[in-house]
């Protein structure tokens, strides 16, 4: 679904809200049997857990599944309810077209094709007759009546190799016969890409539409960073209604029913929750969670939560909003608590085991906690930032010490070192645990671990 292409960016969506309210600011009210539906979406008994890249979340049993788009290996995954006579039926036609048209340079559009079982094809070709840039690798599977699309592009001189690595994430994408697989590797819809954990590249965009409550919709985005962490939700509010000017200032409807820090579990975060009218002048919500994530890890990449209600995208047609505000934070809560990572076969995404370690609590937290500048530190240990800190992204703090910022050293103009500028300057970063220290009594808070004795936790 093109819809779900989009990084699903906060200042997109917000202004998107407050333009609709120049339409209309009348709102629709929930009617008596709403209420009651609302009642039966938040039920634990009705609720269905779902495999989400390399996390598990719970959703109502009614939430189906609209579309998706995925990222990996540098490919994009694309996912189509299909028979096998369909799926044969599309890769003859589609290698057939290439071997008849003929490419300016004389050839056929076809360059490269490999089959590693009846059901799996590649391709590697000229998009038209004039391309000469790129070459198209297209890999096609079929899985339990499901037709997987992987594509990516090439240097015609690389082909080879790109349909090597091409083929190794078609053999290792498998059916699952659960929606808690047990196999290491990133899930996609109904399908498992194995591996362990060294993806250098992976995301995703998946709606799900509630069946009885076709108005509300839940988008879920997860991307491994592949340089530093974006800025947190909340600090980009502004930009969002400064870039408005008067515009934002002056129109009302607006409200915002709660916003600030969110931890779910391991992933620091940070909520938004509006309330504003739409473009059928329906007072419509918007719930957004996101997490920054840290660097170049696939187990705390960036996470988005995105619910929505008076959505009606689709032709569908307009009707009042089916959940109240305390019904749509009740249904918002249980699914955004449901988040965690997957345990594996290997006791991966299994908390670590705890030695005897102080904490502020008394009992030893698992490596991987996360804890952001600011915050009093839970755990003595060795915690690691993702920024290059002057003292070492690798230090030792004290259970109750309070958690600094990064120091990174910064290059300093002609101008600046004659003002005698500093060539430092503090971030605010995130903080996490990865290893025990088995002398905390007699270790300063600010002493340095060398980096290449800390290993950071392995991938899913």
């Amino acid at each position: 679904m093109h819809s779900l292409k989009r990084r699903f960016r906060l200042a997109f969506a917000v202004q998107m809200i407050i333009l609709f309210s120049l339409l209309n600011t009348a709102s629709a009210s929930p009617s008596e049997e709403s209420k009651d539906q609302g009642m039966i979406i938040t039920e634990k008994s009705q609720w269905v857990t779902h495999c989400v890249g390399r996390f598990l979340i719970d959703l109502p049993k009614e939430a189906e599944y609209v579309g998706g788009h995925y990222e990996y290996g540098f490919t994009t995954i694309e996912r189509q309810s299909m028979d096998r006579d369909a799926f044969l039926q599309e890769v003859d036609a589609l290698e057939k077209r290439l071997r008849n048209t003929t490419h300016k340079s004389g050839t056929p559009l076809l360059l490269k094709k490999s089959a590693l079982d009846e059901n799996t094809r590649i391709f590697g070709f000229w998009l038209d007759r004039d391309q000469h840039v790129v070459v198209k690798i297209w890999g096609y599977r079929w899985l339990n009546g499901m037709r997987y699309l992987v594509q990516n592009g090439a240097d015609p001189d690389r082909l080879e190799g790109s349909m090597a690595r091409q083929e190794i994430i078609l053999a290792s994408l498998q059916g699952t016969q659960s929606n808690i697989p047990t196999t290491k590797g990133f899930c996609i819809e109904h399908a498992l890409i194995t591996d362990d954990g060294t993806s250098k590249n992976e995301a995703l965009n998946m709606r799900f539409r509630m069946k009885n409550h076709p108005d509300i919709v839940l988008d879920i985005a997860t991307t491994r960073n592949a340089g530093s962490p974006p800025e947190s939700l909340l600090s980009r509010k502004p930009s969002v209604f400064s870039g408005l000017g008067l515009l934002g200032a002056t129109i009302g409807g607006i409200n915002n029913l709660k916003e600030g820090d969110r931890k779910i579990r391991e992933f620091p975060g940070q909520e938004w929750l509006l309330k504003a009218p739409n473009d059928h002048g329906q007072k419509a919500h918007l719930f957004t969670w996101e997490a920054p994530g840290l660097s170049h890890d696939v187990l705390h990449p960036q996470i988005r939560f995105d619910l929505q209600s008076g959505n009606f995208d689709g032709g569908l047609d307009p009707k009042p909003i089916s959940l109240q505000d305390q019904q749509m934070i009740e249904l918002w809560d249980k699914i955004l608590n449901s988040l965690r990572l997957r345990p594996t076969d290997g006791d991966q995404g299994a908390p670590e085991k705890r030695p005897p370690s102080q904490s502020s609590s008394g009992d030893a937290l698992p490596l991987g906690e996360l804890v952001r500048t600011g915050a009093i530190c839970p755990q003595t240990g060795y915690w690691q930032c993702p920024e290059s800190d002057v003292h070492g992204n690798t230090r030792l703090f004290k259970a109750g010490d309070a958690m600094p910022p990064a120091i990174i050293r910064r290059d300093l103009s002609f101008v600046e070192r004659l003002k005698g500028s500093s060539d430092r300057h503090s971030a605010s970063t995130v903080w996490r645990l990865v290893r025990y220290d088995e002398q905390s009594a007699n270790s300063s808070p600010n002493s340095v671990a060398g980096d290449e004795a800390i290993q950071s936790s392995s991938g899913v």
